[in-house]
């Protein structure tokens, strides 16, 4: 066959035309979050601590957008890198101080500063206490789980003399979160000294990454193409989509045996240590996450309480639902989570919930369930939509509970 230069050339061009056309087409139709638009969009605002996975850097601007409307909200961090406006670190005479540690729930991943958990609770405790309450958002200061928060309360919270320090606990990630964590040394109660991520690290510009950066955004010439990044996705996709499908026939056979670990074999998002959280059917290497928790939490009890020793409570555990165990509707965005029970919104008492507070009790934390109330009025919408975060609703509902805990169990008659 005779060779044809022309020919090749012109069925070059035109593949060259097709796939700009394509990529000009799914830019404008189906656009993707290339590596450009992923960093855009992303928060600048970390920076690396030597005992955390994390923290935040000090007058940062976070960008957030409403997960149901779109709308872009812009906060800040304050002078100590706190989500807030400015403060010092020692106490004004009389000032009674309410520290929130937590993860992007307490941050307010989605709302304004006028919306905010600790921004309601502050208003509802001065209209009631006075202008000396203030209270203090230590969300994702101590990065993603319990252990931070802990070390970061140790090493950094403590310093404020807070007079009750509110741990918030998520019960859908905070377990996975722990268990995504390397425990560098022991405290006298077995708690860490320091942790060090297996998943994630912060770049030299604030960035959160993942140790693993994505194969398509390591190749310079498709990384910023939405038509290879949506070729990419749809092939990962189909992999996960056949994984589960083959995982669910499989499982409907067979239970998987969870107690012998090989639960952990499956390919599902999260479905070992759900199966574990929720179902409570453990292997003892996701059933130590339970212990951990209540080891993290009584090191940080002990830690604000021995500021006082005056025989009062200064240490309150928030413990927050997962919007599927309110809302059957929202059970589709988990369906990949197999762990979970197929009924979360209609168990009275669920996992993990039951098993905290059984443990809290026995080791005297007092702690606020918010699932009952959330459920009573569930009417209202306590969670986007589109995101399992807390909207406005949400934030309102738990600085309520928060402050009532506080009218009837009042700590601040010691204050330093």
């Amino acid at each position: 066959m005779k060779f044809q230069p022309g020919k090749i050339s012109l069925v070059l061009v035109s593949l060259i035309v097709f796939a700009i056309s394509a990529e000009f087409l799914t830019a404008k139709f189906s656009p993707q979050k290339t590596f450009r638009k992923a960093y855009s969009e992303a928060i600048n605002c970390f920076l690396p601590d030597k005992t955390l996975l994390f923290t935040l850097k000090p007058n940062c601007s976070l960008k957030f957008k409403n997960f149901d409307t779109g709308e872009e909200i812009t906060a800040r961090t304050n002078n100590l890198g706190y989500r807030g406006e400015d403060f010092v670190i020692e106490k004004k005479p009389g000032e009674k101080r309410v520290l929130v540690e937590g993860d992007s729930f307490i941050l307010g991943f989605g709302v304004s500063d006028r919306q905010i958990m600790t921004g309601v609770l502050e208003e509802k405790l001065r209209e009631s206490y006075g202008e000396e309450w203030s209270v203090i958002n230590a969300g994702y200061t101590g990065g993603f789980g319990p252990d931070g928060y802990y070390l970061h309360l140790k090493e950094k919270g403590i310093k404020l003399k807070p007079d009750l320090v509110v741990f918030a606990i998520f019960v859908y990630n905070d377990f996975s979160d722990m268990a995504e964590s390397d425990w560098i040394g022991s405290g006298a109660s077995g708690e860490p000294k320091r942790i060090i991520s297996n998943k994630v690290k912060v770049d030299e510009n604030g960035y959160l990454l993942p140790n693993e950066i994505p194969f398509i955004y390591k190749v310079p010439v498709l990384r910023n193409s939405n038509l290879a990044i949506m070729a990419y996705d749809g092939f990962k996709n189909g992999q996960t989509e056949a994984k589960t499908l083959f995982d669910k026939i499989r499982f409907k056979i067979i239970k998987p045996e969870v107690p012998s670990g090989e639960a952990r074999d499956s390919g599902f998002l999260g479905t070992y240590y759900s199966y574990c959280i929720f179902n409570q059917s453990c292997h003892r290497k996701a059933m130590h996450l339970f212990g951990d928790l209540l080891t993290v939490s009584r090191a940080s009890r002990n830690t604000v309480n021995g500021l006082y020793n005056d025989g009062n409570d200064h240490f309150l555990v928030l413990i927050i639902p997962s919007d599927f165990q309110i809302y059957q509707d929202t059970y589709d965005k988990y369906q990949a989570d197999t762990g979970l029970p197929y009924n979360p919104a209609e168990i009275t008492n669920p996992n993990p919930q039951e098993r905290l507070k059984e443990l809290f009790s026995e080791n005297g934390i007092k702690y606020i369930d918010l699932l009952p109330t959330m459920r009573e009025f569930k009417e209202e919408r306590f969670y986007y939509k589109s995101d399992g975060h807390w909207n406005g609703a949400g934030h309102q509902m738990a600085a309520e509970a928060v402050y009532n805990w506080i009218k009837n169990n009042y700590v601040g008659s010691s204050s330093r």
